[in-house]
């Protein structure tokens, strides 16, 4: 009897003994540390986005303060810029077909001094050539500012590049049984490409009037309105008079017309 109740004893021990919890698995601190890396490295790459300053596009327009010239305002600045820069050659090339024995060299010399002076040193000095002056029109960029002097420069040698191109091409000899010099009917091409494009790209910004030079240099011909105290004396402030003298003949078009 003493064997079984002991036995027995041992058996109520075993079944009072609490039941062994199961120990929780540990986190990896590998796997824990990985995301909170990425948290802060998402977070610091959204602070240096914020920190980023974004400049905005300036909208390369007319400003408000200046109107487009007129068209016939245009026109003078055009014909008068002809004149007195390839005028002179006018009288040359007549008496050169005319088959006259005239010695022009020193006449040739002195028009290109003078279209030098048009379409270089004017633009550098003053911004403006001889036909801005007498059609009393300026060209401003969208910032409001002058453009580079070479816009001018380049601009007014439109019937240089017309001329040039003729020549080049018509000496080529197209259609003679010699055969076409290909590199100077080429070049003539060339050259007559850009006047086309000129005329090609004013007729499509129709609206602001820019050709192929007012596009690349972002320039706008606008009206010049010269102050009452501008000065009247020497050679530019008679340029200056001679604006207001076609303007008051009405050769400059009408203020309060569209164009």
């Amino acid at each position: 009897m003493g064997l079984l109740e002991k036995a027995g004893q041992m058996q109520n021990e075993e079944a009072t003994k609490p039941a062994k919890k199961s120990k929780p698995k540990p986190v990896k601190a590998a796997k824990a540390a990985k995301k909170t890396k990425r948290k802060r490295t998402s977070k610091k790459k959204t602070d240096d986005l914020d920190d980023i300053e974004v400049t905005p596009k300036v909208a390369k327009t007319l400003p408000d303060e200046y109107v487009i010239a007129k068209r016939p305002a245009r026109f003078a600045r055009s014909l008068v810029d002809f004149i007195v820069s390839f005028g002179w050659a006018v009288p040359i090339v007549v008496i050169s077909l005319w088959g006259s024995m005239f010695d022009g060299t020193y006449f040739i010399i002195g028009g290109a001094l003078l279209s030098i002076f048009n379409l270089v040193a004017m633009p550098f000095m003053t911004n403006r050539t001889v036909g801005n002056y007498a059609s009393l029109t300026q060209y401003v960029t969208h910032k409001g500012k002058p453009p580079v002097f070479l816009h001018q420069t380049l601009k007014a040698m439109t019937m240089l590049y017309i001329a040039l191109g003729l020549f080049l091409v018509l000496s080529a000899g197209v259609g003679t049984t010699a055969g076409a010099n290909t590199v100077n009917l080429g070049i003539g091409l060339a050259i007559l490409a850009i006047p086309l494009s000129d005329w090609v790209i004013a007729k499509v910004r129709h609206e602001t009037k820019q050709g192929l030079w007012d596009s690349i240099f972002f320039a706008y011909m606008v009206s010049h309105t010269r102050s009452d105290d501008a000065e009247s004396s020497g050679f530019f402030g008679k340029l200056e008079s001679s604006g207001d003298w076609l303007k008051d003949k009405g050769w400059l078009g009408d203020e309060s017309s569209e164009d």
